[in-house]
């Protein structure tokens, strides 16, 4: 829809960073503020305008520093888009690709940041419904910023949500079936996490109801079994995360985070955790100045292109 260089409004495309079945992203530079941002454009345009507001309505209610931030929504010569925060960075799917399997404290940091980004926007009465490692960003900065809000709904005077939505291998049995709950985003981050210590999800299969039915006859393999760097206490909380009933499983993410605390607890664990989130802060605490080498004004770290000048660095 847009193509590099392209001017909307005060936005200047500088790439197209990737598509969905929902809309397209852009690199976009704001040449009033001089900073670089995410256009999110969706493919129906033609939909009633009540309809291209609920995504960003929805997001514009969530501040967390896991959360990939809302800015604005415009139109523009009959375009609609959302200004969205710049994630510089890969997706978690990226790198679990690279890496085939994350070391466990790394993963465990990860966990943690989702289960509380989760938490906020539970709290709000609101449910993903595609948490996967594709919509998970890890930013510059080694943290978690979670993305793409666009089949999420509000939870609130409703048993369930309705529509069968989402990305089977990450999908709870209920969601199948059109009966997603706060449960089952607590089901889709135990097959992250499983993902993120494997290098595959729990399930798989060409066919969405096999993995439904595989699912539902406990055919997940304990995580134990396929790595057994995880430590039982661990594997207990994420195979719990993954139970099949709703019955059975965490029905809130505190439950899952208390948990998580209890099993760091009172051992060197929780200062080893605690040590790496330290290295990490020190780290970005020491980013360098930098300066674009051909106008030598002062620029964010890691900027690929002077926003004044426009020169690659």
């Amino acid at each position: 829809m847009f193509f590099k260089g392209q001017r909307i409004g005060k936005y200047e495309i500088m790439e197209a960073l990737g598509s969905g079945g929902f809309g397209a992203v852009y690199l976009a530079l704001d040449t009033w503020l001089a900073q670089e941002v995410a256009l999110k454009v969706p493919h129906q345009q033609t939909e009633e305008f009540f309809h291209l507001l609920k995504e960003p309505r929805l997001q514009a209610s969530l501040d967390h520093p896991n959360i990939v931030r809302l800015y604005t929504v415009e139109k523009i010569d009959g375009v609609f888009f959302m200004v969205m925060e710049y994630v510089k960075g890969e997706t978690l799917d990226a790198m679990i690709r690279r890496k085939n399997a994350l070391p466990l404290y790394k993963a465990l940091l990860y966990f943690e940041e989702v289960l509380r980004a989760v938490a906020h926007a539970h709290a709000s009465s609101i449910i993903h419904r595609d948490l996967r490692p594709t919509n998970i960003m890890i930013n510059d900065r080694d943290s978690v910023k979670i993305t793409d809000f666009g089949t999420s709904t509000w939870l609130e005077g409703q048993p369930y949500a309705s529509t069968r939505i989402g990305s089977p291998p990450y999908m709870a049995p209920e969601q199948f079936d059109g009966k997603a709950t706060y449960a089952s985003d607590i089901y889709s981050i135990g097959c992250i996490f499983y993902e993120m210590m494997t290098g595959l999800p729990p399930l798989l299969d060409a066919n969405p109801y096999k993995i439904k039915e595989m699912a539902l006859h406990n055919q997940i393999k304990p995580l134990g079994a396929v790595n057994t760097e995880v430590p039982p206490e661990l594997e207990r909380i994420v195979m719990k995360m993954l139970e099949p009933t709703q019955e059975r499983r965490y029905r809130e993410v505190k439950e899952v985070l208390y948990h998580l605390k209890v099993y760091l607890g009172d051992n060197d664990r929780a200062d080893y955790i605690d040590e790496i989130r330290q290295r990490i802060k020190q780290r970005d605490s020491r980013l360098p100045s930098v300066f674009c080498w051909n106008c030598r004004r002062s620029i964010p770290p890691f900027s690929t292109v002077c926003p004044f000048c426009r020169t690659e660095q």
